[in-house]
């Protein structure tokens, strides 16, 4: 496979980064740079920064491509700066905790590969990368620590002295599940090493761990109101006059009643005006007298109710994991939909600003059901998710549940 190799390798230098650190990063870089694309090499050479300065340890088949990926340069660099890292013993058990945390735990291995998510091998079995598009990299950690249903990402910060500067930096480690994913430095603001930290991280997730993408709302698919109502003979707002109980109870009928009007006669004198009630015409908020689009015939919201629940119900029972309802609908029509969802246990939510709100139900699976299903989909993905596999870990068992 071909790609880009003219990139500027000094460009990825971090303004705050150590001298020593970045000629080992950069030697990294030099030596891999016609191996892998970019964004690629930058995410292994933060792997190789991690295991090399701060004691992380990754799934065996990580760690043994860094170390052949640093092989012809790692001893000559050390011997140039004198810069020797501390031995980092590998073993197959996750121990240790956060905060106090130079002695955390670092490591998890195997003596093979990992094929799903939920293996001991795996990096921080269960977890998965979840993007919906649009996140920062710290959202986006948060967001897949809630789907993969563990304790979100904790950051700590320390001083750390370097040998052979006399200084100190502002270290920023990220953890999860009591886990080194990376580590990132700044003088003395916490707020940018959080961020930087949080970056490095999620790149490195990126490159290690199964990620479920969220498919954006494909606009041409949406469910509109005429789609949910299904052209059916329901009563309207256009109240038929076969039906008088709303007219034998309505006071202004009964004060024409007494003035000797009938039921199916005209107003006026001569019975020349209208002969049924004025028609209620629901427009959506601000949207301006002179609309079009609005529905001139909308259902009663009890025979909406019965039809949206069929709808639902269809859905329910269909292959498709997710339905998005257009902007037609109004804010009594969508309360009615999040409380059938609600009985049904589907999952509901709203974008947009009021007068263009939109409506999206999600069926629930669990993190273990969503990833077996996308391994058995074509191109490992359906109406509402994309499963992307590590790419070094690209070998996806499918099975069932």
């Amino acid at each position: 496979m071909s790609f880009d190799t003219s990139w500027d390798i000094d460009e990825y230098k971090s303004i705050h980064e150590p001298v020593e650190f970045w000629q080992f990063r950069q030697s990294f870089l030099i030596a891999n740079k016609h191996k892998y694309p970019r964004d690629r090499l930058l995410a292994l050479a933060h792997i190789y920064m991690n295991v090399e300065f701060n004691e992380c340890t990754y799934p065996k088949p990580t760690m043994d491509l860094i170390k052949n990926l640093s092989k012809d340069f790692a001893d000559d660099m050390r011997k140039l700066l004198n810069f020797w890292p501390r031995k980092v013993i590998v073993t197959d058990s996750n121990t240790g905790g956060a905060k106090n945390n130079d002695n955390a735990q670092t490591s998890t291995t195997s003596e093979m590969g990992y094929s799903t998510p939920f293996e001991s091998s795996y990096i921080i079995p269960g977890f998965m990368l979840r993007s919906s598009g649009g996140e920062t990299p710290i959202e986006i950690l948060k967001q897949s620590c809630s789907f993969s249903g563990i304790e979100g990402p904790e950051i700590v910060h320390i001083d750390k002295p370097f040998q052979n500067q006399n200084q100190k930096l502002l270290a920023a480690k990220l953890y999860i599940e009591k886990k080194l994913i990376a580590v990132a430095y700044h003088p003395d603001s916490k707020k940018i090493a959080s961020n930087e930290v949080s970056q490095i991280a999620y790149d490195i997730l990126k490159e290690l761990c199964f990620t479920i993408e969220v498919k954006e709302i494909d606009e041409q698919s949406q469910i509109s109101w005429s789609d949910v109502v299904n052209n059916s003979k329901l009563n309207t707002f256009n109240y038929k006059l076969d039906n008088n109980k709303e007219l034998d109870n309505n006071v202004g009928s009964m004060i024409l009643k007494n003035m000797g009007w009938k039921v199916g006669d005209g107003l006026g004198k001569n019975n020349q005006g209208i002969t049924s009630p004025i028609k209620i015409i629901h427009h959506r908020k601000r949207v301006g007298l002179g609309i079009v689009t609005c529905e001139t015939n909308r259902v009663n919201l009890e025979d909406f109710k019965n039809q949206a629940k069929k709808y639902i119900c269809r859905f329910l029972n269909g292959k498709k994991k997710r339905l998005s309802f257009s902007i037609e609908f109004t804010k009594d029509e969508r309360e009615i939909i999040h409380r059938i969802c609600s009985k049904l246990n589907l999952k509901t939510k709203s974008r947009g600003k009021e007068g263009s709100r939109q409506l999206v139900l999600i069926k629930k699976q669990s993190p273990k059901e969503i990833f077996y299903e996308l391994s058995n989909c074509s191109n490992f993905e359906n109406d509402c998710y994309i499963l992307k596999p590590p790419p070094h870990e690209t070998t996806i068992v499918n099975s069932a549940v």
